[in-house]
């Protein structure tokens, strides 16, 4: 008898062993046992992060090097003259992107966690392609540098906050190969830029429309359209997860914070406050350390990714679809550093 008022035990053990496999049972004593806690494979739950953020991360920060191989090939066109660039306007219209880009970095920044990334990152790739599309009807070099500081404005927050997005989705140990992953997907993005460039300077004159209007009007509008696709592409912050579009179960995000939270303990921001979470880094030495590296790496490549097909064509006689072409994998390189 004892023999059979087992056995029914013993087969509804089983039988939940086999129903949920997933679980685990949390006991605080030998008979008693509490609810389980659903376990998630972590190696399984990282590749889903890297499918799904670090894939529009590297796509959202080629817009901004974007930026530079499309002027830049539009510098050996018509555009030099048909604006009125001579001179050192040209170099003005640089200039000027990078301080409106730098000023509102911080603001922008900020506005990732208050707005969400998801409606943040949508409106500012829409506007950097409704801007670049309409630079391709400008006709002064006033014009140009007023769409120049629209441009800068509009991409200041991509590498701060999607920078801030990574780190707060993966542990310490994990960000650099992440960092990685997103270089990766910028340099494949603008290995192509180059090329496209050279296709569209061969529609110069088409519909009344010169080879470097034709540039702007279609990366643009490609631009526009990619910023719709980003509102249901990027993922909110770990916390929100449940607010992204069809992206991870109940389970798999509860782990995902708990990952978090072992790490570092910051799944939650901290209430914002100028003086705890602004102010105190300006007096962090590292934090200048890190700026004189980040300019010293980049004084080159930059001028060479502004400046190159100006030099091959004035300074070496290469025409215009040559310039272009031939500088095309050297700013796939130098954007890699």
């Amino acid at each position: 008898m004892a023999r059979s008022a087992d056995s029914p035990s013993s087969s509804s053990s089983s039988a939940h062993a086999v129903i949920a496999p997933a679980t685990k049972a949390v006991t605080t004593s030998e008979n008693e046992v509490q609810s389980p806690v659903p376990e998630c494979d972590d190696s399984r739950l990282r590749r889903k992060i890297d499918l799904r953020l670090c894939s529009v991360a590297g796509i959202l920060c080629s817009l901004d090097l974007l930026d530079s191989g499309l002027i830049s090939s539009a510098s050996v066109t018509s555009m030099l003259e048909d604006l009125g660039l001579q001179g050192n306007r040209y170099s003005v219209s640089i200039f000027i992107f990078t301080i409106a880009n730098v000023c509102f970095q911080l603001p922008a920044t900020i506005a990732v966690r208050t707005l969400g990334p998801r409606v943040f990152f949508a409106f500012i790739t829409f506007c950097f392609g409704l801007i670049t599309f309409c630079t391709a009807f400008i006709h002064t070099w006033k014009e140009m540098i007023a769409m120049r500081v629209l441009l800068g404005i509009s991409m200041s927050g991509i590498y701060p906050g999607l920078t801030l997005l990574i780190s707060s989705w993966y542990t310490r140990e994990e960000q650099q190969l992440r960092f990685a992953f997103l270089q990766s997907g910028e340099v494949i993005v603008l290995a192509s830029g180059g090329i496209l460039n050279f296709g569209l300077n061969h529609l110069d004159g088409h519909d009344g429309l010169r080879g470097w209007q034709w540039m702007y009007l279609v990366q643009g509008l490609a631009a526009c359209v990619f910023g719709i696709i980003t509102y249901w592409w990027v993922v909110d912050f770990p916390e929100n997860a449940h607010r992204s579009f069809r992206f991870l179960n109940e389970d798999e995000r509860a782990r995902a914070v708990a990952r978090i939270q072992e790490d570092r303990k910051d799944v939650q921001p901290n209430p914002f406050k100028w003086s705890s979470e602004i102010f105190k880094h300006f007096l962090d030495p590292k934090i200048y350390g890190f700026a004189a590296m980040f300019f010293l790496l980049n004084l080159v490549s930059t001028a060479l990714s502004y400046f190159l097909p100006i030099i091959l064509q004035s300074g070496m006689g290469f025409s215009s679809n040559q310039a272009i072409l031939l500088s095309a994998p050297v700013t796939t390189e130098l954007s890699s550093i």
